[in-house]
């Protein structure tokens, strides 16, 4: 093997990509795919389209893993059964998961009852639960917890991060305020 020269010596992907989570690996290999392409350095596009390809057949994202199938066997390329395959089982999960958590879903995104039920006190799995014609049980709130992880897993990283931080709010109450950090307020002009 000969030795690296230029950016290459200084390309540390290989050496930590064994500790990172492989989605942290795809905006590396898009930085290579960069360099690649500015003639920085003379890897094969191939070898880190193969290695990109490797990193998401273990995931859902089955519509980057089919374009990046192309890339390496051709645009004209038959994709393989199995990718198919997967990508029905994935969109069958996500319309599962989706029709699980409809209730929580649809209470998520009416930010106006969303804001009453925080502001009584009621923004939590028991009183949602209790709720007249609530649907909202601890299975629904399981299977919107299960779909937000569902989507991470498919790429789609914004819709699970605010899927997770709805989740995370049914758990989480805010801390009560006691006089001392009124009186902290009134010193420092707040109030």
């Amino acid at each position: 093997m000969s030795e690296a020269t230029g950016v290459e010596q200084w390309d540390v992907t290989a050496k930590i990509s064994p500790y990172l989570d492989r989605h942290m690996m795809f905006p590396l290999l898009e930085n290579v795919d960069g360099l690649i392409s500015s003639k920085s350095v003379s890897y094969d596009p191939k070898d880190v389209a193969a290695a990109r390809l490797a990193l998401l057949r273990p995931t859902h994202m089955v519509n980057y893993a089919m374009d990046t199938y192309k890339k390496i066997y051709g645009e004209d390329a038959e994709i393989p059964p199995e990718m198919d395959e997967q990508k029905n089982n994935v969109l069958t999960t996500l319309e599962e998961l989706k029709k699980t958590c409809q209730p929580l879903e649809d209470l998520c995104s009416e930010a106006g009852e969303k804001a009453k039920l925080v502001a009584s006190g009621k923004w939590n799995v028991e009183a949602l639960s209790d709720l007249p014609g609530s649907k909202v049980t601890s299975e629904v709130v399981e299977a919107y917890r299960e779909l937000a992880k569902y989507k991470f897993d498919c790429g789609d990283y914004k819709a699970s991060r605010d899927m997770l931080e709805n989740y995370i709010s049914l758990f989480a109450h805010p801390p009560a305020q006691s006089n001392d950090d009124q009186e902290d307020e009134e010193l420092m002009g707040f109030s």
